[in-house]
């Protein structure tokens, strides 16, 4: 009896732990199903959602119109096209829509500039889709395929950015690559802008993927992008890129650069540069640093065009005036290094004015001295050295200043003359505009109005970023110009009849390590303003490693001399004589 009890209670005990682990299998199943169902319904609710969605929708994309870009001049209303839209035309076959293969390869193939056997393979490897045989098509080939009425061909529509004025002002434009995208340039910078937002078509289909035609259809209307007008000159651009292209070549330079400010407004009224490239055809482009705007992205060390910005710290600091004079020696050792003047003799007395009119290094080193460096460095700072200006294209580079706090006596010397800053043309415009506006420095800018497809009008506003130096100053700066402009190296940069401040500065360029200077290669700019009572607009010059001659007097300042002469022709600007006699005759109510 208390055997077979013994058995029975371990047959009990063997039930109980069989019903056990059926409980915790089964727990474990519920478990597993809850895991995943939270998994899906919750944690991946959107990823099925969309599944779902797109199983019994079909969603096709409504392409916007991109922005167009325009330029004006001063004469008139009248905008210029630099970028527009065009469409053009892509052939495609789908092969089982194809009813006599050969046919189509025979009357297609003459048109579209195909071999018929080269369409006769594609369409024998059975395969579903064929990519475009053919893409940006006339409306006149495009016609002739329709005419066909072939099986199986299809046309589509493609729009393309076209360029009626072909290169002009492709470096500051940029290009639309093939996903529609905006790169480089105003292109680049204002591609949100431009390109607008899709829309689309939502339609409901079947189990098979078929569109239900009672179904109702939803569509989403595109948003087009907006037009850009530039504050572009189209006449004083078409003067800037033929005398950079000519100087280039003339002087077998590797490169070269002019921008033409307004210094008023900040507007950039001109932004040639050479060599260029066809937007149209970027995608032929071999060397892609020839897609950056030199002027906003090359940042470089600009020799003794700086030195009217050392000498603006100077002067408006109160450490020298105009006048202030001392006798120099060719050269003046700071620290470790000694720096000379570029004649190699001494200068003997000077003024800071004649500093200026000789470039002379050593004068530059004792007037940055006398400066000191918490105000050099306030001026550099207020000027905007060492960051982006803000200009609508895009890469613009910030240049290098060196940190006030790593900054020792040979740095300030040599910046006081252009080595050992990085800058760019932009930046340089900007600083100069300041000058020639009295005292107040104004944003440059590239943009002048957005227009909507509506016709509604944007103005950009010129955005006055302050006072960086008293008017006082500024007209002694200016007065400086002059003179280095009439008796200094800037002579070539004179147009007879007006008188022009500038400032010529010729650059060594860095070794690639870092570790000196070339020996051969330079840079010469030029930078100024006029007429000078009236500044209409500043320019900015820059040739990169002519090799016919080296000082920027014989490149960049003959670049300037000519532009300037050709946009106060184009203002119709009377010389200044005759000017100061009509205002005379105003102020004493003669004429109106």
């Amino acid at each position: 009896m208390w055997g077979s009890n013994n058995i029975r209670i371990e047959e009990q005990g063997n039930i109980k732990a069989r019903i056990f682990i059926v409980f915790i299998v089964v727990m474990g199943l519920f478990g597993i199903i809850g895991v995943r169902l939270f998994e899906k319904q919750i944690i991946k609710y959107s990823h099925y959602q969309e599944l779902a969605y797109n199983q019994r929708y079909k969603e096709e994309k409504i392409m916007p119109a991109r922005g167009e870009i325009f330029v004006t001049d001063i004469y008139s209303d009248t905008k210029f096209p630099l970028v527009t839209n065009k469409t053009l035309w892509s052939v495609m076959i789908i092969p089982n829509q194809v009813e006599d293969a050969a046919d189509l390869a025979s009357k297609l193939g003459p048109i579209i500039d195909m071999p018929a056997g080269e369409i006769n393979q594609l369409l024998s490897e059975k395969k579903v889709y064929i990519p475009p045989l053919k893409r940006k098509l006339s409306d006149e080939i495009s016609k002739k395929i329709e005419d066909l009425k072939l099986p199986g061909v299809v046309l589509i529509p493609e729009t393309y950015r076209d360029y009626p004025e072909g290169s002009m002002g492709a470096k500051f434009l940029g290009f639309v690559d093939n996903q529609g995208e905006g790169q480089y340039g105003v292109e680049g910078y204002l591609n949100d802008v431009l390109k607008g937002e899709q829309g689309k078509l939502i339609s409901e289909r079947d189990i098979l993927g078929r569109q239900i035609t009672v179904a109702d259809s939803k569509v989403v209307l595109p948003k087009n992008g907006k037009d850009v007008v530039l504050t572009i000159d189209h006449v004083i651009q078409y003067y800037a890129e033929d005398i950079i292209a000519r100087a280039v070549e003339q002087h077998k330079a590797d490169s070269g650069s002019i921008v033409v400010m307004d210094p008023k407004s900040g507007g950039i009224l001109a932004l040639a540069e050479f060599p260029t490239y066809e937007p149209a055809k970027y995608t032929e482009v071999k060397d892609y640093s020839v897609f950056q705007c030199m002027a906003t992205a090359d940042a470089y060390e600009p020799g003794s065009v700086f030195k009217l910005i050392a000498m603006t710290a100077g002067i408006d600091s109160g450490a020298v005036t105009p006048d202030t004079g001392e006798y120099f020696d060719a050269k003046v050792q700071v620290q470790d290094a000694v720096i000379w003047n570029s004649v190699k003799r001494p200068y003997g007395y000077e003024t800071m004015t004649q500093v200026l009119e000789n470039s002379d290094n050593v004068g530059m080193v004792w007037m940055t001295q006398k400066t000191g460096t918490d105000n050099f460095y306030k001026y550099i700072n207020n000027f905007g050295f060492g960051k982006r200006t803000g200009i609508e294209i895009d890469g613009e580079s910030p240049g290098a200043v060196k940190p006030q706090e790593d900054a020792i006596p040979v740095d300030l010397a040599t910046m006081s003359f252009g080595q050992g800053i990085n800058t760019t043309e932009v930046q340089l415009a900007q600083s100069m505009g300041a000058v020639a506006n009295g005292g107040l420095m104004v944003k440059p800018h590239i943009v002048k109005e957005y227009i909507d497809k509506n016709g509604k009008v944007e103005k950009v506003e010129p955005q006055v970023i302050g006072r960086v130096l008293s008017e006082k100053s500024a007209h002694e700066i200016t007065d400086m110009m002059i003179s280095v402009a009439e008796r200094g190296h800037g002579k070539q940069a004179r147009v007879k009849g007006y008188r022009i401040g500038g400032k010529t500065g010729t650059a060594q360029i860095p070794k690639k390590d870092f570790r000196g200077y070339e020996t051969d290669k330079f840079i010469g700019s030029f930078i100024g303003f006029g007429p000078t009572d009236n500044p209409l607009f500043v320019i900015v010059t820059r040739i990169n490693v002519p090799r016919d001659v080296i000082w920027a007097e014989s490149t960049a300042a003959p670049i300037f001399g000519e532009l300037a002469a050709n946009i106060l022709n184009y203002y119709q600007i009377p010389p200044d004589d005759v000017w100061k006699e009509e205002q005379i005759k105003r102020e004493k109510g003669l004429v109106k």
